[in-house]
């Protein structure tokens, strides 16, 4: 019986996460290149069930076979799908057609990765993303874009007054297995290897917008409610069934 309520309380605790990812997935339906995000689930590790038997004054542990005690969240899934793109007439607002990431400087010794273009200058003329963070050009160069007109071409050559010129480092990651999601859309990766896009479009006075369906999501928070409360009356019924056994010993 306690083997039952084990199951029924990981089955809650996982609805619970699925609950709290699907909410972030909403409150970023509007978040330029964020990408929908989906918990794993897998079965817990199975405990041996053995038995005690007598055989010949003799006492060994006979295996009855393995059981699970539910299940546990696995890892967090993002679906990189391409998301429509949107006009916005703002000469700071890049999208990305095809694979890859642009870079941006996260901290003093990590690089990030981001879909979303909506950039911006800081108070000395670099190009930075709306959390502050720079944009790096190759050879993880600072964009100073300063008051300079700019120009996008498709190949992410960023053209400047005065024959000034930069270049996006658009990369594609070989492996996304240690990839971590910060904020809006950055993700970080220990010891990533990065690959130049191929076939990647940049767009300029445009944004990705992000893959996520709404409607989707919240059929999805329906289906989350109706399991976590079914684990509930399960948890509750086997609660119920203890505390009989235990009066109902107690009595005998």
């Amino acid at each position: 019986m306690m083997r039952a309520l084990f199951t029924a309380a990981s089955g809650m605790i996982i609805q619970e996460r699925r609950q709290v990812n699907i909410a972030n997935n909403l409150s970023n339906a509007n978040t330029p290149g964020f990408k929908i995000q989906d918990l794993i689930t897998k079965e817990k590790e199975k405990v041996m069930i053995q038995n005690r038997e007598h055989t010949n004054r003799q006492v060994y542990m006979k295996n009855l076979g393995a059981l699970s005690l539910g299940a546990e969240i696995d890892d967090l899934a993002i679906d990189f799908e391409q998301g429509t793109l949107q006009d916005t007439d703002r000469d700071l607002d890049f999208a990305l057609e095809g694979e890859g990431f642009f870079k941006i400087q996260w901290n003093d010794t990590q690089v990030g990765y981001t879909r979303n273009g909506q950039f911006k200058l800081d108070q000395e003329g670099y190009l930075i993303t709306q959390e502050g963070k720079r944009v790096l050009g190759q050879g993880n160069e600072y964009i100073m874009i300063d008051e300079r007109k700019v120009s996008v071409g498709k190949d992410g050559t960023i053209f400047l007054d005065e024959d000034d010129e930069y270049q996006f480092d658009i990369v594609t990651l070989n492996t996304v297995d240690n990839l971590k999601v910060i904020g809006s859309g950055i993700y970080l990766v220990d010891n990533a290897e990065e690959v130049p896009a191929e076939n990647t479009r940049v767009y300029q006075k445009k944004l990705e917008n992000s893959n996520i369906n709404p409607l989707d999501e919240m059929v999805k928070m329906i289906e989350v409610s109706r399991t976590f409360e079914s684990n509930q009356k399960v948890l509750q019924a086997i609660d119920q069934m203890m505390e009989k056994s235990a009066n109902s010993v107690g009595r005998v």
